[in-house]
């Protein structure tokens, strides 16, 4: 992978996950999305980050989607079904990460790039940010899991919205649908997204991947859930040392230092 198709930038406690094609308006090619995986691996195993921001290059796009120079089809309108299958396999594992996850979007976010950004756990947007997933302009069918994501994330009826109308939604309409959870003035979103993730970096860890799992484990059918994986991170809380400092912070009327232990 050539490090300029996707870069890690580590201020711990906060990594930034950058799709950097800034030309192409980050336009994940199979290269750049082919990378994430390590990308996450590193991040997941570095004790000093505790938030992951994803983010493209530049301020004119989150990402426009996929490639459309890749694209092999007879008509050349969608990337095979193979590949939209490990597209979005990655971004389960995006979804999956322990640490918590946030978007920064500036500007554009469509199609697979708007699938990435519905993968993390907060989205931050810039008040120019647009939004589209638009299959059906193309006449292609759309994976399963980029569907259940959606719904998962945006409930049924604004999913049915964002891709029956296969229409430009703006960083407003966003904010009421649940694409977006926070909507910034452009120049102040960098800031924003960094006070956030810094706000979250300074909760318990271990609370923090219980709390994930727990919300992992809720969207699953009763059948599937593995509440016993739940009990197990509920209780490494309890006996952690930073359940202690937690507790001395709160009586001592001071901000509690945890340190994952």
């Amino acid at each position: 992978m050539s490090e300029s198709v996707l870069l890690i930038e580590k201020e711990p406690p906060i990594a930034w996950l950058i799709f950097n094609r800034p030309d192409k308006h980050n336009a994940l090619s199979g290269e750049l999305w082919q990378g994430i995986p390590a990308a996450l691996a590193d991040i997941e195993n570095d004790p000093d980050i505790r938030v992951l921001v994803v983010r493209g290059a530049g301020d004119k796009a989150f990402s426009a989607g996929a490639d459309i120079d890749e694209f092999k089809t007879e008509d050349a309108t969608e990337a095979p079904p193979a590949k939209r299958r490990t597209l979005f396999e990655i971004l389960d594992d995006v979804a999956r990460c322990s640490k918590p996850t946030l978007a920064m979007i500036h500007g554009i976010c469509m199609g697979g790039g708007c699938a990435a950004a519905l993968s993390v756990d907060i989205r931050l947007a810039s008040e120019d940010a647009v939004f589209a997933i638009t299959p059906a302009r193309l006449g292609l069918g759309y994976a399963f899991a980029g569907i259940e994501r959606a719904v998962q994330e945006l409930g049924p009826a604004n999913a049915r919205y964002l891709f029956l109308t296969a229409g430009r939604v703006k960083a407003e309409q966003a904010l009421h649908m649940g694409i977006v959870q926070e909507v910034h003035p452009a120049v102040e979103l960098e800031a924003a997204t960094r006070d956030l993730a810094l706000r979250i970096a300074g909760n318990a860890p271990k609370t923090l991947r219980a709390l994930k799992e727990s919300i992992h484990q809720s969207i699953l059918p009763p059948a599937d859930r593995r509440l016993d994986v739940v009990e197990a991170l509920i209780q490494a809380c309890f006996d952690s040392e930073d359940y202690q400092e937690g507790v001395r912070a709160f009586r001592e009327k001071r901000t509690p230092e945890f340190r994952d232990r």
